[in-house]
């Protein structure tokens, strides 16, 4: 009787295994959520090199007009103010291909377990890619590796050549007016803060652009888990009672940025993640750990994928080594991340340097 069989590295299995792993790595992903394609999302999918060969896209950004015009009948003709020229800043974006595989010790250590190591392969490396893409939207949104553990060494300074850079001295702000040298262990976040990053935000040059969420204007603030403790446990006037009360109401509750935040005040709508970046380093000693929040608006990062980006952007590859004993699994794709910069200045982000210990040691 004839058997149909799908083999190892059939195409079809193939097929059915990469777009598996790309779905499975996006539910587990925590940034998908502000990922798309829009110039209101916090990370634009820039698309121009899924369609052909490329290493690298560039974006334009056109800068306000700003002069005054002329009245009634002046002559505008050969006026350097009236007759302003258009200003342009650009920044750029390079992918480059990442791989990473699992491998079976061989078919006598799988004997021995009830586990089908191609699911259990695709199953972990889901896991590895989104931690991994999580990972380096917070290492280049933040322009710092930082000390916490992560996949790559805390030597790492960026990939694909998209370098990590640090912010610039007007999308930086260090609680208590300090510097990184300066902090002291009362520096931690707190509401008034907020309200400051909601006022840098509205009037720096460019303006960091706010999300729009059913017609209402509304900025991100992520910050790092023993940060929000820092926020959470404040009782004084318009403490975390008074935040906690809007969470899931009002407009845009029900938006996709809402979902697991901590609240909202001032329109900023708050978020915490043992992912955000973390320092062992500062104060008059370089010895206090301080925390990297992020105050977030539209486009603050941007991501590109290479050819095949679809719902089977990953690559599968299995193969049997020692002559088909062990089962090696490999799973890659052509990406890049970076956090959005014009002028040499961060265009959608500001870091909020805050004093923050691990309060289960305190």
């Amino acid at each position: 009787m004839a058997a149909t069989e799908f083999a190892l590295n059939h195409a079809l299995a193939v097929q059915r295994w990469s777009t598996s792993l790309a779905v499975e790595a996006a539910k587990a992903q925590y940034f998908a959520k502000f990922i798309g394609t829009s110039k209101d999302d916090l990370i634009t999918v820039q698309n121009e090199l899924t369609k052909g060969a490329g290493e690298k896209v560039t974006i334009g950004l056109r800068m306000k007009l700003v002069n005054a015009g002329k009245e009634g009948d002046q002559i505008i003709e050969g006026d350097a103010t009236a007759e302003e020229a258009l200003s342009f800043y650009h920044d750029f974006l390079f992918i480059d291909q990442l791989r990473k595989s699992t491998k079976s010790k061989g078919k006598m250590s799988e004997q021995r377990v009830p586990y089908n190591l191609r699911q259990e392969g695709r199953d972990a490396l889901a896991i590895w890619w989104a931690e991994e893409m999580d990972e380096e939207i917070f290492c280049y949104l933040s322009g710092a590796r930082g000390v916490a553990t992560m996949h790559n060494a805390t030597n790492w300074t960026g990939r694909a050549n998209n370098t990590l850079t640090a912010p610039d001295a007007g999308h930086l702000v260090v609680a208590g007016g300090h510097a990184k040298a300066t902090l002291v262990d009362a520096d931690k976040i707190d509401i008034s803060m907020v309200e400051k990053l909601v006022a840098i935000a509205e009037t720096v040059d460019p303006m960091i652009q706010p999300f729009t969420i059913e017609g209402n204007k509304k900025f991100v603030l992520l910050m790092h888990t023993f940060q929000a403790f820092d926020l959470r446990t404040s009782v004084t006037t318009n403490d975390w009672l008074d935040i906690a009360k809007v969470t899931g109401t009002g407009a845009g509750a029900k938006a996709k940025m809402y979902t697991n935040s901590l609240g909202e005040y001032a329109d900023v709508i708050l978020h915490k993640h043992r992912n955000v970046i973390r320092f062992s380093d500062y104060g008059v000693g370089g010895d206090l750990p301080a925390a990297r929040a992020l105050f977030l608006g539209a486009q603050a990062g941007l991501m590109a994928y290479g050819q095949n980006s679809g719902p089977s952007r990953y690559s599968w590859y299995e193969e049997l080594d020692d002559r088909g004993n062990a089962l090696s699994i490999t799973a890659g794709t052509i990406f890049g991340i970076k956090k959005t910069r014009f002028n040499a200045k961060d265009f959608g982000v500001i870091a909020v340097d805050t004093y923050s210990a691990n309060p289960t040691t305190a």
